[in-house]
């Protein structure tokens, strides 16, 4: 018995070796496998740069297969420079740069590839996206969800939902901010004589902010050119029965199929039929301005729970439209006071809960006809567990991303403290609820230029920061 309690033993200390080794080897598999996953999903600063950089010359290989038109030559030698500039940090141990540099080349690469590929030509990309927001590319026929910085090629259609909004930003400068419940298609030719930034309307509205360059809405019935610097609207009915054009700054000129055409200045308005036939020229009411309270007022949602708005009206109309939201793009989801008309010269608002708010105001004629809107005036509502006893003596912080290039056009994104006001070379950029801010700066001087962001809170600081960019001569 004492040996079999010995074997036993034995036999039990020899199956529990076994088991500690097996443990032992599969924790120690399982160990590199996650070590092997963490530094696949962590890799050290001179790793990811490599990997970029043989990312970037995969898709200059796609690129440069790719069957593209003359005019965009100059986009592939500029990608393969930030390529070779690329490498050239990595080899100067500059990791960071090497990495960032290598992303711009190789995004730049892939829309190129992307373009020959579809025997089409990138037009520009998503500004700014909110809600729902679809495009189908062309060639298929399925939707897929639209997403910021996503290029848009010729033949892609854009469609936004009932609470949908986009902004897109074509290459020449121009600017598209498609409103909700509307269809478009990017028509988009720069194998032309001129690289104009042009969209065909199927339903909805458009309104069309141009640069340094003309654009062109085309609609079943006319053709809206719109001149460079303009502010213009396309609003098409659901039935298409009626198309109206509004002139808000600049010029545009209308032509329909017969040869018909009508010039438009500032603050005109016109509509036609669906046969393209024209209505008389209107004008546009001026839009009210914001009286009170100053921009960035602050105010004790215990103490001041009534917020008196206050603004000039313009003689000759019947009233105002008063909008109030805590998002700068006013989505009409997102929408805290959409008014109706208002007779008077204010308005008064009950405090409820703390935030950043965004307000605006557009007049209304006594035949329906709306201006354009106002400027845009915020005030933030705060309660006394969030105010502030000790004065306020530090700069906002500025956080700014990598600066993106499309064409002449570098794309300036970046973050500050919540209320504080951007601008961008002088120029003021909105902000959303959250500090974020995004602008397109147009630069048009050979070499390099200085990009200069400054942020201001409310309590009066200030901060600065100054990105060098190069312009190639293409």
């Amino acid at each position: 018995m004492v040996r079999g309690i010995e074997l036993d033993w034995i036999i039990i200390k020899v199956n529990t070796i076994g088991k500690v080794v097996a443990v032992g080897l599969t924790a120690v598999l399982a160990g590199a496998l996650l070590m092997f996953v963490h530094y696949r999903m962590n890799p050290t600063p001179d790793v990811a740069a490599r990997r970029t950089i043989r990312l970037a010359e995969r898709a200059q290989h796609r690129a440069e297969n790719a069957n593209l038109p003359k005019t965009w030559k100059g986009e592939v030698i500029q990608a393969t420079r930030q390529l070779t500039e690329a490498k050239t940090a990595y080899s100067n141990e500059s990791f960071e740069d090497a990495r960032g540099l290598a992303e711009n080349a190789r995004a730049r690469f892939a829309a190129l590839a992307g373009a020959g590929a579809q025997s089409t030509v990138g037009a520009g990309q998503f500004h700014s996206i909110d809600g729902r927001v679809t495009i189908q590319q062309a060639g298929n026929s399925g939707w897929e969800m639209a997403k910021p910085r996503m290029s848009v090629f010729n033949g892609d259609f854009v469609k936004t939902g009932r609470h949908g909004s986009a902004e897109i930003l074509f290459s020449d400068g121009t600017l598209f901010h498609i409103a909700p419940n509307s269809l478009l298609e990017i028509h988009h030719n720069p194998r032309g004589a001129a690289n104009t930034s042009t969209v065909k309307m199927v339903v909805g509205k458009i309104n069309v902010s141009t640069g340094r360059s003309s654009s062109i809405v085309a609609t079943n019935s006319i053709e809206t050119r719109i001149e460079r610097d303009s502010r213009v609207a396309v609003d098409v009915g659901e039935d298409e029965a009626e198309t109206v054009v509004s002139t808000f700054s600049g010029r545009a000129v209308l032509r329909n199929d017969t040869g018909q055409q009508i010039h438009l200045l500032t603050r005109q308005q016109v509509s036609t039929a669906i046969d393209g036939s024209f209505t008389g020229k209107r004008k546009i009411p001026m839009a009210p301005a914001p009286v009170t309270p100053v921009n960035n007022a602050a105010f004790d949602i215990h103490n001041d729970p009534v917020i008196q708005l206050n603004w000039s009206k313009v003689p000759g109309t019947q009233g105002v439209k008063l909008q109030v939201s805590r998002i700068k793009t006013f989505p009409s989801s997102d929408l805290d006071i959409d008014s109706p008309v208002i007779k008077g010269t204010g308005a008064r608002l009950q405090a409820v809960h703390p935030g950043t708010y965004f307000w605006r105001l557009a007049s209304i004629h006594s035949d329906g006809r709306i201006s354009d809107w106002s400027s845009i005036r915020r005030f933030r509502i705060h309660s006394p567990e969030h105010r502030q006893v000790i004065r306020d003596l530090e700069p906002p912080d500025l956080e700014i991303a990598q600066i993106r290039q499309l064409g002449h056009l570098f794309i300036v994104e970046g973050k500050t403290e919540m209320g504080a006001t951007v601008t961008i070379n002088g120029t003021n950029t909105e902000t959303d609820s959250r500090g974020y801010f995004r602008r397109a700066v147009e630069v048009h001087r050979i070499g390099w230029n200085d990009i200069v962001i400054c942020s201001n809170d409310p309590a009066g600081n200030k901060i600065s920061r100054r990105e060098r960019v190069f312009l190639e001569e293409f």
